[in-house]
């Protein structure tokens, strides 16, 4: 190589931080994501699967990228560490320049390349296929990862199309989170999203993680060159007029909004305040409406009104951003049915980051304590118990949000057409009952129903299961779903009974629906927790029964 060519492989150098894989160690990270034995199975093995493709690891910031890479590179054999590099693009690059590095590193005996914030390469979704093209066929293995995720979605869905294995690391259930950060259940709730327990510390934390990990995210994998921009033309004229940040911020945030004025609505009416609006409706009819909250919170949160932008937000754009999201795994969509006999329904959307809605809806609750208007008007005879109140409904309702989507999740895996798992809320209208089931599961193929609420309690109350049993209600579920075999409270405490009703500890819940062998087609027996129940209730023959294995959350296994 000429002098020249080494001075300007030296400045290409400059832009990118390079690590000899003898020289990487991840002894600070013990623990792995699930989703690991597929890159570490990835680089070991000689699968035919894998032949011309590369390996991508994609999600959000904070979710265990980078570490997997050490990891895997750390616990390769001593052969293959000495053919293993991390690079990590520190400045913008081009494919060529990269090239330049990589070549020279082949001749080096380097045969596994770890490439970090790839997205940084300005015409990845141009030249990306290089990696999979040309270094594949000559015998490396490429993983890549980076920051801005969606853009390496972008280029899986053109120039890399069946080019690439995804590794998806943006969601992370409860059990897997509890493992890793050895946090607990209300720890994954107030900040449960990430791998970290300060990310959504509070309302600035979440919303920086919002605009630098997601909304960028986006606008990154968008800007530039057309054929970036082709997948969403629909979105081209928000995206010229920089409004695109303050739709997508305004989208994520309706989550927050909602679940904030529900959990305002309960604990108002579970306010001594609330007596006196039964009986003297006028004086407060209207103050608990959305747009009190909107207008208090929206200079704060930087969301501009549909009304305020210079681009009206059709039903079309948010369509696709809606989309963006489920590329990003941030949120999904679950179908609801009134019957399964005649459909009917509202599909539930659940966005995937508990700690971040948390982190705003604390913030929107601490702003209402603040408003004058609220105070002014609304005569709540204690704040701070009504803002205690407040903020345990919003947990609560996001600990139904976590059960309902990490059980949807798991049953769609062993087989969405056997198992129906959603919400159900009926009447009082066409002589429906008026009652609901935070979450039910119908087993289609042995006809069995299933119905649950989900409370953030450890207290077992008599009112918290009402609705399981409610007659009506019952029947109306045997009739158009399935006969209804069982019927449980889902809470903070230890298994138990009340009555008929089972009463399931959250955590093992959790826990058990994503422990569950998804190849053996497991059956609900799995989640409910009897053993436990059993020595709760009669601990007189705790002596008699097998002793658990210790840990064990799954005891009818």
């Amino acid at each position: 190589m000429e002098k020249w060519q080494d001075k300007a492989l030296l400045e290409i150098k400059k832009k990118m931080r390079i690590v000899d894989g003898r020289n990487i160690s991840a002894e600070d990270y013990p623990e792995k994501r699930d989703c690991y034995p597929q890159l570490y199975k990835y680089i070991t093995e000689h699968n035919p699967d894998y032949n011309g493709k590369i390996c991508a690891l994609y999600g959000l910031r904070r979710t265990g990228k980078t570490v997997m890479m050490n990891q895997c590179i750390s616990e390769l054999l001593p052969e293959e560490k000495e053919k293993s590099v991390y690079i990590l693009c520190k400045e913008t690059c081009d494919m060529l320049e990269m090239e330049q590095v990589l070549d020279e590193l082949y001749e080096k005996g380097k045969r596994l390349f770890f490439i970090d914030e790839v997205t940084l390469i300005e015409d990845l979704q141009v030249y990306g296929n290089v990696f999979s093209d040309y270094y594949r066929t000559m015998g490396a293995k490429i993983v890549i990862a980076g920051t801005d995720s969606f853009g390496i979605y972008m280029a899986k869905t053109d120039i890399l199309y069946d080019r690439t294995i995804l590794i998806h690391t943006s969601q992370i259930p409860y059990a897997e989170f509890k493992r890793i950060c050895k946090k607990d259940l209300d720890t994954y709730i107030e900040y449960g999203g990430t791998l970290t327990n300060t990310t959504y510390k509070n309302n600035q934390n979440a919303d920086e993680y919002l605009n630098t990990a997601i909304v960028e995210n986006i606008l990154h994998g968008l800007e530039g060159r057309e054929e970036k921009r082709k997948h969403a033309t629909v979105l081209t004229e928000l995206y010229d007029r920089n409004e695109l940040v303050s739709v997508i911020q305004k989208m994520i945030n309706r989550f927050s909004y909602e679940i904030t004025m529900k959990a305002i609505n309960r604990s108002y009416k579970s306010a001594p305040l609330y007596a006196t609006y039964q009986t003297d409706k006028s004086k407060y009819q209207g103050k608990l409406k959305i747009m009190f909250i909107n207008d208090a919170t929206k200079s704060a949160l930087g969301i501009k009104n549909n009304d305020e932008m210079q681009t009206v937000v059709t039903q079309e754009d948010l369509e696709m951003i809606k989309k963006y999201l489920r590329f990003l795994d941030l949120y999904i969509t679950i179908p609801t049915f009134q019957s399964l006999k005649r459909g009917g329904g509202r599909d539930l959307e659940i966005l995937q980051q508990p700690g971040m809605i948390y982190a705003h809806a604390t913030e929107l609750l601490h702003q209402l304590e603040q408003d004058n208007v609220w105070n002014n008007t609304c005569e709540i005879e204690d704040k701070t118990i009504f803002m205690q109140r407040a903020d345990q409904f919003v947990k609560g309702i996001l600990l139904e949000n976590i059960i309902l989507s990490e059980t949807y999740k798991c049953y769609q895996e062993i087989d969405r057409k056997r198992f129906y798992v959603s919400q159900l809320s009926v009447g009082p209208v066409d002589d429906l009952p008026d009652a609901e089931a935070d979450l039910i599961i119908v087993d289609m193929e042995k006809k069995e129903s299933y119905l649950f609420e989900i409370k953030h309690s450890d207290q077992v109350v008599d009112k918290q299961t009402r609705h399981l049993r409610n007659e009506n209600f019952i029947n109306y579920i045997s009739e158009n779903f399935a006969p209804v075999k069982k019927c449980c409270v889902i809470y903070n405490g230890q298994p138990t009974r009340n009555g008929a009703i089972d009463y399931l500890n959250a955590e093992k819940f959790l826990m058990c629906i994503h422990e569950m062998d998804l190849s053996k087609r497991e059956n609900l027996d799995k989640l409910f927790q009897t053993d436990e129940i059993e020595k709760e209730i009669n601990p007189e023959t705790k002596s008699k029964k097998k002793k658990a294995k210790k840990n064990s959350i799954c005891l009818s296994r």
